[in-house]
C-alpha cells in the first residue's frame, strides 16, 4: 500500500514537471517560426501577411524586433532593405518603434547607417529606404 501511494506521488510530480516545462517550449518553438516568417515575409516585400501573423500571435512588433534577426541578413529592417521591399520596410518602421530602429546591431551600425552607407557606396535605389527609417526616428 506505502510502494502503491509512492509510485502515484512520483507519477503526479512527473506529470506536473512535464506540463510546466512543455508550455514554455512550445512558446520558445512558436516564437522561432514566427521569427522565421517574418524574415520571409520581409523579403518578399509582404506587408499584409506580416501584419495577419503578428496579430494572429498577438504580439507587438515593437516588442520583439530588438531581438529579432533574420540570419546573416541582420535585423528585420535590413533585411527589407536588402531586398527592396519598400511595402515592408514601411510596415517595419511603423511597428518596430524609435528605439528598436534604432538599435546599434552586431556590426556597430544602425538600420539607417547601414542603409545610408549602401546609399554612399552608389546605391541609389536605398535613398528612399533612408527616408523611410529617418521619418520614424
Amino acid at each position: 500500500m506505502k510502494n502503491n501511494l509512492i509510485i502515484k506521488s512520483m507519477l503526479v510530480a512527473g506529470l506536473l514537471s512535464f506540463t510546466l516545462i512543455t508550455p514554455q517550449q512550445v512558446k520558445a518553438d512558436s516564437l522561432q517560426r514566427l521569427a522565421e516568417n517574418l524574415c520571409e515575409y520581409a523579403k518578399s516585400d509582404n506587408r499584409a501577411s506580416m501584419r495577419k501573423k503578428l496579430k494572429g500571435a498577438r504580439i507587438k512588433l515593437k516588442a520583439i524586433y530588438p531581438g529579432l534577426i533574420c540570419g546573416r541578413g541582420g535585423s528585420l529592417m535590413r533585411v527589407a532593405v536588402a531586398n527592396d521591399a519598400m511595402n515592408a520596410a514601411k510596415f517595419i518602421a511603423s511597428k518596430a518603434g524609435k528605439k528598436g530602429l534604432r538599435g546599434v546591431e552586431k556590426d556597430g551600425k544602425t538600420a539607417l547607417q547601414f542603409t545610408e552607407g549602401l546609399v554612399a557606396a552608389g546605391d541609389a535605389s536605398k535613398q528612399a529606404f533612408v527616408a523611410v527609417i529617418q521619418a520614424k526616428m
